[in-house]
């Protein structure tokens, strides 16, 4: 690509405003060192000469790609019930997608499976952690002229051809905008937000988005703590768990990441089931039976059909030399107990 990158392309690729994009190119105060790196990252993908593009080489009869996921215990069993269940279409494509578990592995080992993956598949799908460990392997494997799509999460801009999944900061934005419709005729409710590592940035821009609309649209509620839980059950009801013997008076709960049955059950501990409104991520083994029973108020979530498809289609272009987008954004999907298929 000739020439300086727009402010609009930057837009596009790092999901930030025009102002905070700005603050960063002039070095301003109050620039998040994250958003200060995506900026770069953004800046060093526009003005490469092929910013989107694996080495062109022959189409093949069939491609092996490998999806690793690094996300929670039902999260991954959905993700891959689906990938089975498309097994024949992507067959019937010429691809095999493989799905492997990396439920609690730590980001070297991630790390190995991502440099076996470089090694034996024609491409990566991957939901991981955005440290250095890992996109480091990711760099690796783009190098290696193998395309690597991240799905769900997103890491740095240069360690990944394409990301593939909601905007998750209007993600926390939508559900700042239920929480404080539900909200509005109290005078001063207090709610809290749950997160489980700002090293997943989709937890980091769904925090960021939900605080930032309830800032902007609903001032009187009072975002009283972010619960630090880590994706799985018991820890998410340990720590709310403590959170709620400081605070008893909880008007709303959204919790960004995984551990719902902990979360849930530290509630209904205390009394707060129905009173609380609760909303969280991931239609799943765990959340769906909890939204059925008004557990949960609202879960906001993705096709996964379209989003292996779409992950599998630009891993297949990237492979055979095509230009990809640097992002691909599904809709986010809101459901009830009431419209939950």
């Amino acid at each position: 690509m000739k020439g300086k990158p727009t402010l609009k392309q930057l837009m596009e690729i790092t999901q930030l405003s025009r102002a905070t994009i700005d603050r960063a190119l002039n070095d301003r105060p109050g620039v998040h060192p994250r958003t200060r790196r995506a900026v770069e990252a953004a800046i060093k993908q526009l003005s490469s000469a092929a910013p989107t593009k694996v080495s062109p080489r022959a189409k093949q009869s069939a491609y092996g790609f490998r999806l690793l996921a690094q996300a929670g215990d039902a999260f991954t069993d959905e993700l891959t019930r689906t990938a089975i269940a498309l097994e024949a279409e992507f067959a019937a494509s010429g691809v095999q997608l493989e799905v492997v578990r990396c439920v609690g592995a730590a980001d070297d080992e991630v790390a190995a499976r991502v440099r076996e993956a470089t090694a034996e598949a024609d491409g990566i799908g991957i939901i991981c952690t955005n440290t250095a460990t890992t996109t480091s392997a990711l760099r690796e494997c783009m190098a290696a002229g193998k395309p690597v799509v991240t799905l769900i999460t997103d890491v740095d801009a240069d360690a990944r051809h394409t990301y593939v999944g909601v905007n998750n900061r209007a993600a926390g934005q939508s559900a700042a905008f239920l929480m404080g419709r539900h909200l509005q005729a109290h005078a001063s409710p207090d709610v809290a937000v749950v997160v489980a590592t700002f090293s997943y940035t989709c937890h980091e821009d769904r925090e960021i988005g939900f605080r930032s609309l309830l800032r902007q649209r609903f001032p009187h509620v009072n975002l009283v703590e972010v619960i630090k839980g880590a994706d799985s059950g018991a820890a998410t009801y340990e720590a709310t768990k403590r959170f709620l013997e400081q605070h008893r008076k909880l008007d709303g709960i959204y919790n960004v990441a995984g551990g719902n049955e902990g979360l849930a059950a530290a509630l209904h501990e205390y009394g707060l089931t129905g009173r609380t409104l609760y909303v969280t991520h991931e239609v799943n083994r765990i959340t769906e039976p909890l939204l059925r029973s008004d557990a949960i108020d609202y879960l906001l979530t993705q096709d996964l059909r379209l989003l292996l498809r779409t992950a599998v289609e630009n891993l297949k272009a990237a492979r055979e030399g095509a230009a990809v987008p640097a992002q691909a954004i599904v809709p986010i999907e809101t459901y009830s107990r009431y419209s939950l298929y």
